[in-house]
């Protein structure tokens, strides 16, 4: 039988289409440990043709949907969520495939870079142990952990800054005005993904769940792409880990995940879930961690545990809690 034009054209569009999604499944593969490289290849494929930029979209649209069907979020059962101060409902968000064309322009990803502005900002505070939710104008949304304080521009919505404590943010695409996070005298420069940033002192933890970010303190570029994670203490070294996507601002779901980290930090962590005091003796404060604590219960019964599973022991004074090294027993 001899094909039409029409017909010719009907099959070859739908090989296309086929050999999109394969490329896009080996992309959406590779990417979790891609390098800047890989990131740049990706984007040459994204941009050479639409149907490329269909299929992956589609392909974590789908993906998305199955995660959120899988692990629905829940936090009745730890600690109280205030509303948040916007009356609109906060939209479902999706990776959508326009936000890798920002990456491009943005120099892929997020970027930390030196920030100083004397606009006036619009201060959100949670006390520690309470937790909030605010949406942007934009449709961004920041989830707070206890004891954080943000300040935002209400002149430019996506701007922000941390001041202390942990939020866990959903950014809306907008290539044409990227998302802003300022932190100390660092900033991260976002288009569209999900991290996780905590601020204790000098100390400023960054982990991915979505997308890519660039980390650049005194012009030193680091890739860090879904389930990576960075650890910077102000005057050293930034050093690199690993973390599980469905850990990334665990916090939010009961449950405090650490690797090889100080003891002052999970402290710290503790502190912001549960809204009870807890110091740490000297001798103990960089001791590094790896392990998780769910945060349930009661005070009295949670900050024993947790200082079991560190391998100190709980000493409560005045209605604080000290962690000091040793067991009280067997």
């Amino acid at each position: 039988m001899r094909r039409t034009s029409a017909m010719v054209d009907e099959w070859t569009g739908q090989t296309n289409v086929d050999a999109a999604a394969d490329e896009a499944v080996a992309w959406h593969l590779r990417l979790p440990s891609a390098g800047a490289e890989e990131w740049r290849a990706f984007i040459d494929w994204l941009e050479a043709d639409p149907a490329h930029g269909d299929a992956y979209d589609a392909l974590t649209r789908a993906d998305a949907e199955l995660d959120d069907a899988l692990t629905p979020p829940d936090w009745s059962d730890t600690v109280p969520l205030a509303a948040a101060n916007d009356d609109r409902a906060a939209p479902r968000r999706r990776w959508a495939l326009a936000a890798f064309g920002g990456l491009a322009a943005a120099g892929i990803g997020v970027v930390m870079l030196p920030l100083e502005t004397d606009r006036a900002m619009r201060i959100v505070e949670t006390p520690s142990g309470v937790r909030r939710a605010v949406v942007l104008a934009d449709g961004s949304r920041i989830e707070l952990n206890g004891g954080t304080k943000l300040a935002i521009d209400d002149g430019a919505a996506r701007l922000v800054t941390l001041e202390r404590g942990e939020a866990t943010f959903h950014v809306t695409h907008d290539a044409a005005h990227p998302f802003v996070v300022q932190s100390g005298t660092m900033r991260l420069e976002d288009v569209g993904t999900v991290f996780n940033v905590a601020r204790v002192g000098p100390h400023l933890g960054v982990q991915v769940a979505e997308g890519a970010v660039m980390f650049q303190p005194e012009q030193e570029r680091i890739m860090l792409t879904a389930g990576a994670a960075l650890s910077h203490l102000d005057g050293e070294a930034p050093r690199l880990s690993g973390v599980a996507v469905g850990d990334v601002g665990g916090w939010r779901n009961g449950r405090l995940v650490f690797q090889r980290t100080p003891v002052r930090l999970v402290a710290a962590a503790l502190e912001r879930s549960t809204g009870v005091v807890v110091q740490v003796a000297p001798g103990l404060r960089e001791t590094p961690f790896t392990g998780s604590i769910g945060v349930t219960g009661g005070a009295d019964r949670l900050i024993p545990r947790a200082a079991a599973l560190i391998g100190a022991r709980a000493e409560q004074v005045d209605g604080r809690w000290r962690l000091v090294g040793g067991h009280a027993g067997p």
